[in-house]
């Protein structure tokens, strides 16, 4: 498998992760940047953001930060759900 070709199968692993648990999630690639799964609250779309990947862990696209590595997609889940939860009660 190539590397884009990997790239996809992590970013769409993680994005059916994320529908199974009810939130919007779409592997993408804006233009001129690289492919990210863009991930919306269904409770609030306005708490969304992209998740990128490199050889070894799952990444916020815009700050580069790991937020886990690729063996662990629900665990990466569960972190991205945590970041982009509901703000309001």
């Amino acid at each position: 498998m190539n590397a884009t070709a990997e790239t996809t199968a992590h970013l769409e692993r993680l994005a059916a992760e994320l529908r199974g648990r009810g939130w919007e999630a779409k592997v993408r690639m804006p233009r001129g940047r690289k492919q990210v799964v863009h991930v919306r609250n269904p409770r609030d779309p306005g708490m969304n953001g992209d998740v990128a990947v490199d050889d070894a862990a799952y990444r916020w696209a815009w700050s580069e930060q790991v937020i886990g590595p690729l063996t662990e997609t629900p665990g990466v889940a569960d972190r991205v759900q945590h970041v982009l939860r509901e703000v309001r009660s």
